[in-house]
């Protein structure tokens, strides 16, 4: 089981403002509250005691139904690999993990072509191969979609493709209950069926309401998930200056207000159901008309979110390694950079999006390889100073004395290659052996690991039985799109 590193305090509220956002969520919760086209998720919060207008079908939480649910949502479980300990997430606040890339994405970056094209389901196939085989991408999602595929089918032959590329664990759609209950029968069927799927979870389901303060009746797959044991992914977004307000204050007031109705959610539906806040603090970039990935703003926001789910107790996933940039090159490392070392810093447990490029448009296995990298890089600075008296070395200082050297020592020996950080993609090399070397820029090193990785992979080893298992299902969901399609 992977453990995570243990993240950082950075902050971006006082505890005094952590309290003010708090209240103004809750007064929000209840004044407007959350509206809701579900039927069913209206007769859930009656049932459970909020003040339900069937009229206009606003649903209000008292504090103290609030304040229960967060008591009963777990602070610490276990994100499985697929039949794969090893693969094992241990989640808990203050824990950091990074995955590849994020929900299905429409374009793919080419690099024979360099520039972006329609995905195939072979893109979606090479991808995940490539962030299963990568050290420090803990957990697989997508950088394309499968594109060749018939349109209401894409979904399902994407998680076709992840569940037989990769143990590590994914990211499901959760959308209406037939779509759902579907890709839960896939998941399943990699599992060793429901009750091996309810006992160890190795996918979340994301679930995306929609901002401001409201919750579509698509989004009921999400009564199903957590009666299957899935664990809920709850990602409200309100866009900073569009579908939210333009402070960074406001913003967080009311995604923290919508991502506390979905603990509520799931609490009512099953007390103690596994769930991971997915606050997004997005900002509408008002001279493009873009959603920002990774700007300053949004970075405070998601801080002070890790700092909220950090009182809560509760796990956290956010956005990383996203980039705006256009192509793998050094703007779109450094932006990498900046999101994924914050986030670290802050202690976010679940850091998605490494890969994509072009505010999700699209993802590139070479910057999924330059980002896997930089963790490396961050595990280092994460792993911070170990003080003893043996690391304090003040023996050795005496015993080299002035003008001596360290190299001989046995103390060297012993701790050089626990303190330092040997790159595995960077180069330490001189002026004459890198030109000697071709003159390569890093995406173009990057390029030739992923060469590599295809050249030695392939499919996962899945259960026996579970191949044709997944496949009855697939053609069963196929059926199922092409019916939703015609009628």
């Amino acid at each position: 089981m992977k453990t995570g590193m243990k993240g950082g305090n950075l902050t971006a509220l006082s505890e005094a403002d952590l309290d003010r956002v708090y209240e103004a969520s809750l007064s929000i919760l209840w004044d407007p509250g959350i509206v809701s086209e579900s039927d069913l998720v209206l007769d859930i919060f009656e049932k459970g005691g909020a003040k339900v207008d069937r009229q206009s079908r606003a649903i209000r939480l008292p504090r103290e139904m609030v304040e229960a649910a967060i008591q009963s949502a777990p602070g610490s479980f276990v994100l499985h690999g697929r039949n794969d300990p090893a693969m094992d997430l241990l989640l808990e606040p203050g824990r950091v993990y990074y995955g590849m890339g994020g929900t299905s994405e429409p374009l793919f970056w080419d690099w024979d072509e360099w520039k972006p094209r329609q995905p195939t389901k072979a893109d979606m196939i090479n991808n995940t191969r490539v962030g299963h085989a990568l050290p420090n991408i803990d957990f697989v999602q997508t950088l394309c979609m499968s594109g060749d595929q018939p349109t209401n089918a894409i979904f399902f032959h994407d998680f076709d493709a992840i569940f037989r590329n990769t143990t590590k664990p994914t990211v499901i759609n959760i959308l209406e209950r037939p779509f759902t209950q579907l890709l839960l029968e896939m998941a399943a069927a990699v599992s060793g069926g429901e009750s091996a799927l309810r006992e160890k979870p190795s996918v979340l389901g994301i679930v995306t309401p929609i901002s401001p303060l409201k919750f579509p009746i698509m989004n009921e797959g999400l009564i199903d998930a957590v009666q299957a044991g899935v664990p809920i992914l709850y990602s409200p977004g309100p866009l900073m200056g569009a579908t939210g307000p333009a402070t960074v204050a406001g913003t967080v007031v009311l995604t923290n207000a919508e991502v506390l109705f979905g603990v509520v959610l799931t609490q009512l539906i099953q007390p103690g159901a596994k769930i991971v806040l997915k606050p997004d603090t997005d900002v509408f970039d008002m001279k493009t008309t873009q959603v920002t990935y990774d700007s300053p703003e949004q970075n405070l926001g998601k801080i002070a979110m890790v700092q909220l789910a950090k009182r809560y107790n509760i796990p956290i996933y956010g956005l990383a390694g996203g980039v705006e940039c256009k192509v793998p090159d050094a703007e779109a490392a450094a932006e990498a950079m900046m999101g994924m070392l914050l986030n670290g810093l802050a202690g976010m447990t679940l850091n998605q999006s490494l890969g994509t490029l072009s505010w999700g448009l699209y993802g590139s296995p070479e910057m999924v390889v330059i980002c896997d990298e930089i963790a490396n890089m961050i595990h280092r600075v994460l792993d911070g100073i170990t003080v003893t008296d043996e690391t304090l070395a003040v023996d050795v200082i005496r015993q080299v004395g002035p003008g001596g050297d360290f190299l001989s020592q046995d103390h060297t020996v012993r701790y050089f290659r626990k303190e330092l950080y040997f790159p595995k993609l960077f180069r330490r090399t001189t002026i004459d052996e890198w030109i000697k070397a071709g003159s390569k820029m890093i995406h173009e090193v990057a390029h030739e690991r992923v060469l590599d990785i295809l050249a030695k992979s392939g499919p996962v080893e899945l259960l026996p039985g579970a191949d044709a298992e997944l496949e009855r299902v697939l053609r069963k969901a196929e059926n199922w799109a092409e019916r939703n399609r015609s009628g």
